[in-house]
């Protein structure tokens, strides 16, 4: 891989320019000198137009200094490497795609269906999941798996949008599909969110 990354092409957030414990800038020629060598040895995650980042919007990235080490602190579901950079040791978590993680959100929730509803712009969209509590590794559905075998998780968001939604949390545990019926419903082999009324 091509390592003459032009630096207009690398973003670093104000919070990985910054330690943590003690908010010492950290050089920004440093920062890019590490996603450079980083990219070369293990491509790290672009945005859509192909720039890439250490934190963006919602990925929130920190370096902290410990010792003779930086560490790259990330969000949920990167991976992680020790690597080292000229007598610099650097422990760091680079991003997978947006895909990827929820694909590991989804496998860690023990998901064994989707669930879709249709949006304003008539086109389907996931908004949901249903999971076998057995093999959730969530440690609240490890205790609540001796007495549920599944759980339903709905998109936060949708709580926001609609009413009578008939549940007091956006997720709920059960034993029987009947007992969600009243959420959602079978259609063409796939779960689909009832409708329900959207508040004004």
């Amino acid at each position: 891989m091509n390592t003459q990354i032009n630096p207009k092409n690398i973003i670093i957030s104000k919070h990985a320019i910054q330690r943590r414990e003690h908010y010492n800038p950290i050089d920004k020629d440093i920062l890019i000198n590490l996603v450079k060598q980083i990219d070369d040895r293990f491509a790290i995650s672009k945005k859509e137009n192909n720039k890439y980042k250490i934190g963006y919007k919602n990925t929130i990235a920190i370096i902290e200094k410990k010792d003779d080490s930086l560490i790259l602190i990330t969000s949920y579901f990167f991976h992680k490497y020790d690597y080292k950079i000229d007598n610099i040791n650097l422990k760091v978590s680079v991003a997978v795609s947006k895909e990827d993680r929820k694909l590991n959100r989804d496998m860690n929730r023990g998901m064994i269906h989707k669930i879709y509803r249709t949006n304003f712009l008539n086109k389907k969209v996931e908004c949901g999941v249903i999971c076998a509590t057995v093999n959730s590794k969530n440690s609240r559905d490890k205790i609540q798996k001796e007495n549920f075998k599944y759980k339903l998780i709905l998109d936060w968001k949708l709580f926001l949008k609609f009413q009578n939604i008939p549940m007091n949390h956006y997720h709920m545990y059960f034993n029987d599909f009947e007992e969600i019926l009243n959420v959602v419903h079978l259609e063409n082999e796939e779960f689909i969110l009832n409708d329900f009324k959207r508040k004004e």
